[in-house]
């Protein structure tokens, strides 16, 4: 009966965090870990503060790409691939945030390519939720291809644990082709999710009034034309630099600082410090080379939205 009343208490305060979302989902933990710890009387657990913290390393390291105008070269990237082949938006729009999200670790970095797909996709004619329901879902499947990533590390340390000595490119090795097939499968099967827009009679019913066809076909903010400057693409050579050191470092870890452990044994040094200190390190490389102002950081949208990731996972 009692594992029964703790079950409903999960249950329920995940239904009505959900409702609230991010922070909200966190603080309704509190609600679940008094009722457990002082109701039912059982030991809180520890706080993920590994993952946290290289979290919290990765999203501030994200946002000064961001800050630093490199997310945006990539972007213009994505967006002139997408750009160039706007019928097949559908399969390739999904493919280029899984790819994005695989280079910067974090899901959070393709919040600004939703409205270019949505973009593509409407003057194609071609329903956005084709491309932008699985691109979402993308770019958080992609965090586990990721060499940047806390669960490609984790399931590094985990894999350890239980007597399994995995690099990081051996677990890439299996993750980057299930999670890219897995994706493609998935917009193949968006591929005619829904009526066709000319065939939809509601929308065609909307975009009869002239406000509503514009508001719907309007012009969009495009980076295409723009030239951008240098010290953007400085950021994410920088950037690039540091995911190719981690890569490295995880594939090869006779290449660590080895540290004597309890027992005197030697011991490499964990890959989840290492991803913290180096993407710390290539965040204040941007700083100091591409001359951006800190405090405009906490104001990008990767940022904050990574913050909110935190606070989630830390609730």
């Amino acid at each position: 009966m009692e594992m029964l009343l703790g079950l409903i208490v999960l249950l329920a305060c995940l239904v009505f965090g959900v409702r609230h979302g991010g922070i909200g989902l966190a603080v309704i933990s509190g609600i679940g870990l008094v009722i457990f710890t002082f109701v039912f009387g059982y030991k809180p657990g520890t706080p993920p503060i590994g993952v946290m913290l290289t979290i919290l390393a990765v999203v501030t390291c994200a946002g000064f790409l961001q800050t630093s105008g490199g997310l945006t070269v990539m972007l213009k990237y994505a967006e002139k691939f997408l750009r160039n082949n706007p019928k097949q938006v559908t399969i390739l729009a999904p493919l280029t945030t899984w790819f994005l999200t695989v280079l910067c670790g974090t899901g959070h970095v393709v919040y600004t390519m939703f409205p270019i797909i949505y973009d593509i996709a409407i003057k194609q004619n071609i329903r956005p939720e084709r491309p932008m329901a699985v691109a979402s879902v993308a770019s958080q499947m992609a965090i586990c291809a990721s060499p940047v990533s806390v669960a490609v590390v984790s399931i590094v340390g985990f894999m350890a644990a239980a007597g399994y000595e995995y690099t990081v490119l051996q677990i890439l090795a299996v993750s980057i082709p299930a999670t890219f097939t897995g994706v493609f499968c998935a917009a193949l099967w968006s591929y005619r999710r829904g009526k066709d827009l000319d065939k939809d009679p509601r929308f065609q019913k909307f975009i009869k009034d002239p406000e509503n066809k514009e508001y719907v076909y309007g012009d969009s903010e495009t980076l295409q034309g723009k030239e951008l400057p240098k010290s953007y693409y400085h950021a994410m050579y920088i950037f690039f630099l540091g995911i190719l050191v981690i890569a490295c470092l995880g594939n090869f870890p006779q290449l660590l600082p080895h540290f004597p452990n309890a027992k005197g044994v030697m011991k490499a040094i964990s890959m989840t410090d290492v991803i913290q200190m180096v993407m710390l390190f290539v965040a204040a490389m941007i700083l100091v080379f591409c001359k951006i102002k800190a405090k405009d950081v906490g104001n990008s949208q990767v940022f904050r939205s990574g913050i909110v990731a935190l606070v989630s996972v830390y609730g």
